[in-house]
């Protein structure tokens, strides 16, 4: 178990140039191309005909994948591919193929069904005596309700079982709820849906990395924790740093050990969403394998010690990780701006939150761009010694908002 902050080791002055594939690169997938340009090695993209990246990414090639396994496998063999990850959450499927068929280091394929599909997950992890919500996958919303009325829950979450889906998931109270929810989801009549138990603990977002250990066998690393605040309808406006060293940490660390080696992950970055539950710990309710980047990445590093990104390359290219190393103590909180009715960026209110003195950091925010009711808007990093320092400013975070950072509501006839 690896849970120290660690210093990213140098490449070794004589490294050997490599080639390495990223299937299905998008957003953050492509910034692999320079991180494994740091370390020599180049980057090959591997898409499907409807997608090709653009010339200007830096990939020394660009490889189309048409249905055939076996044609793409040799091509990436003739250019000397060394390494195969995923780019997004589209290639998360065929770069676990890929590996087994080069030989190459990745993931189980006999749990690879089972890492992307929520229903499939949480079965597996109770076979094999490992705490995971009580759930249902089908596509009938008759087997769903009956199962609802089997178990007596007294709240349900209904969701697409793809963890990368984009539609949210729906808390459920009634049958009611249940067909609503329902209807607005499943938009195929053999398309399965998932009705699971909905655990009422804090969320926490894990980043791990896994490898090879210095005996040759599959080491996790936990790379950082976030504990996160979520409203009503389960959307994230907040997400705190946690500290490594506590007991809670370490439970955490200690089942998400046991859960990616039941779910067969050996090899590159994963991310998980897991709640905690005091009379029962951690469970999982989301896992995917595809490579995450935050904004504001040359903070966080200073921060965690860690880049998701930078830290997969350095494992691909050197069969390293990175070096444990002491940090400073900081707190590290992601605010979200959620506005609750449609309107635009006020210029003062948005100028006196980003200049506030824990604020290291935003995404994009301009003044006078239209904003939606529900939608997030964008994100502020907060960095400071004092958690209290952090807390003051997020009081003035939501201050602004009730005082028109998102402008004033339209009026609403009686």
């Amino acid at each position: 178990m690896a849970l120290a902050a660690p210093l990213h080791a140098a490449a070794a002055s004589a490294y050997r140039t490599g080639t390495a594939a990223v299937i299905a690169p998008a957003d953050a997938g492509d910034r692999y191309v320079p991180a494994l340009a740091r370390h020599g090695w180049n980057s090959v993209a591997v898409t499907e005909p409807s997608h090709q990246p653009d010339d200007n990414t830096g990939y020394l090639r660009h490889v189309t994948h048409r249905t055939s396994l076996r044609r793409t496998a040799s091509h990436l063999t003739r250019l000397g591919v060394q390494a195969v990850i995923a780019g997004s959450p589209a290639g998360t499927e065929l770069a676990d193929l890929l590996a087994a068929r080069l030989h190459l280091p990745g993931n189980a394929l006999d749990t690879a069904d089972i890492r992307r599909d929520a229903g499939l997950t949480s079965a597996a992890l109770l076979d094999a005596g490992i705490t995971a919500p009580r759930s249902i996958r089908t596509a009938r919303l008759a087997n769903a309700l009956e199962w609802a009325t089997y178990t007596q829950a007294a709240e349900l979450v209904l969701q697409h079982p793809d963890p990368t889906h984009a539609h949210p998931s729906s808390v459920c109270r009634t049958e009611d709820d249940i067909r609503s929810a329902w209807h607005r989801i499943h938009d195929s009549s053999t398309q399965p849906l998932v009705l699971r138990e909905h655990l009422a603990g804090t969320h926490y977002r894990i980043h791990t990395l896994t490898g090879p250990g210095s005996d040759g066998s599959t080491d996790h690393s936990i790379t950082a924790i976030w504990s996160e605040t979520r409203t009503a309808d389960q959307q994230v406006c907040r997400a705190d740093l946690l500290s490594r060293h506590g007991l809670l940490a370490r439970a955490l660390a200690f089942y998400m050990m046991r859960t990616l080696t039941a779910l067969g992950v050996r090899y590159g970055p994963a991310h998980a969403t897991v709640t905690f539950i005091p009379d029962r710990g951690p469970a999982l309710l989301s896992l995917r394998t595809d490579p995450h980047a935050d904004f504001a990445t040359d903070v966080l590093r200073q921060a965690t010690g860690h880049d998701p990104i930078r830290d997969t390359a350095l494992l691909l290219t050197t069969g390293r990780r990175p070096v444990a190393r002491h940090l400073r103590r900081a707190h590290v909180t992601k605010i979200a701006l959620l506005p609750r009715h449609d309107g635009a960026l006020d210029h003062a209110l948005l100028r006196t939150i980003t200049a506030l003195p824990t604020v290291a950091a935003t995404t994009v925010l301009t003044a006078d761009t239209p904003v939606r009711a529900g939608q997030i808007t964008g994100w502020l990093l907060l960095v400071a010694d004092d958690s209290r320092a952090i807390n003051q400013d997020d009081q003035v975070i939501r201050a602004a908002e009730n005082l028109g950072l998102y402008g004033r509501p339209a009026c609403i006839r009686p």
